[in-house]
């Protein structure tokens, strides 16, 4: 059946992290039933790709059992991970993923895409009316650590609607999207950037409004990618075939049944609530979500496995441009997409 298709300067900390850890192995078991995969996603929508196929039971059919699925924050605490080792498969923002590998020294190989597009920058509309107000005295903006996506996009907005970054800068504090939301709604902050689901969320604050999304700043952006362990590429490529098929469906899926998508989806991001809480030390979020929230989350993004070594080379390129890489490199180094 066929589917449809920080600047570097300030990330030394990171940096540090992810040299001084150990590379990581393939923690994958090949046994006759099948394979066992140890999964790190991201506590967002970006990884819907997988709550679905979870829920859908769309990998037993190919062959394989999910050993251990972690839930991270953000797609930095993804990468982060991965340093570590102990993952086979990761689903995560295609700008950490980038910055795992150059920086750190990371084998990971990118094998399809999962969305584009999916964040914005959500403002208490009293005190912010347009993005030059992003540069006022007393405005502050949240928004994720130096590396992610969120912050790369600030960059490339303050760049695009020639804002003075000093200011801008100056007003920017950085937590993760859980504390952002919080801070947003107790009026300790402005305007938060942030990914999707937390977007949508952060607008349905009353006097909250979505001012900018990342179509407005990069059209079409890669979002987030599948990436996998290049010991898995090397050790068991018919298992990584089997991973893109499995991704390919799952979207292909979604994307005839939203409604259904947003509910799966929906009951995952509740019920992996409470590991993001503990990572976060921030019991008192409430993260809860409804399905129609979801769905209006997920209409911000374009569903797609489809992925172009132009579009990861434009990537690489502008984050080598910003100081966000120490050298540029080929998209071909990262990416496993034949």
């Amino acid at each position: 059946m066929m589917f449809k298709k920080a600047v570097f300067i300030g990330m030394t900390c990171f940096v540090l992290l992810l040299a001084g850890c150990s590379q990581p192995q393939s923690q994958v078991q090949a046994q006759k039933e099948g394979y066992k995969l140890n999964v790190a996603v991201e506590y967002t929508d970006h990884a819907a790709a997988f709550y679905y196929a979870q829920g859908e039971d769309l990998f037993q059919p190919e062959g394989f059992s999910i050993n251990n699925v972690s839930v991270y924050a953000s797609g930095v605490g993804v990468a982060a991970a991965f340093t570590k080792g102990g993952f086979d498969v990761g689903y995560m923002c295609l700008v950490p993923a980038i910055f795992t590998y150059a920086n750190g020294g990371v084998p990971i190989k990118i094998i399809a895409g999962t969305h584009k597009n999916g964040y914005a920058l959500v403002v208490n509309s009293e005190k912010i009316k347009r993005l030059s107000d992003l540069e006022k005295s007393g405005v502050l903006i949240a928004n994720g650590p130096q590396g992610t996506t969120t912050e790369f996009l600030q960059r490339l907005l303050i760049e695009k609607e020639k804002l003075d970054i000093e200011k801008v800068s100056a007003n920017t504090v950085r937590m993760n999207a859980a504390k952002q939301l919080m801070a947003l709604r107790n009026g300790k902050v402005d305007a938060v950037f942030v990914p999707e689901h937390f977007a949508t969320l952060a607008a349905s604050f009353p006097g909250m409004k979505m001012l900018v999304k990342s179509t407005d700043i990069w059209p079409n952006m890669q979002g987030s990618v599948l990436v996998v362990t290049e010991d898995l590429v090397k050790k068991y490529p018919e298992a990584v075939q089997k991973l893109k098929y499995i991704n390919e469906k799952s979207i292909w899926l979604m994307n005839e049944n939203p409604k259904n998508a947003a509910l799966t989806v929906a009951q995952n991001l509740n019920i992996n609530q409470g590991m993001v809480k503990e990572e976060t030390k921030s019991p008192e979020a409430d993260l809860e979500v409804t399905p129609e929230l979801v769905a209006e989350s997920m209409s911000n993004m374009l569903m797609s496995s489809e992925i172009s070594k132009e579009e990861v080379q434009a990537v690489i390129d502008k984050m080598y441009d910003l100081g966000y890489l120490t050298k540029s490199f080929a998209a071909e180094e990262i990416m496993a997409v034949d």
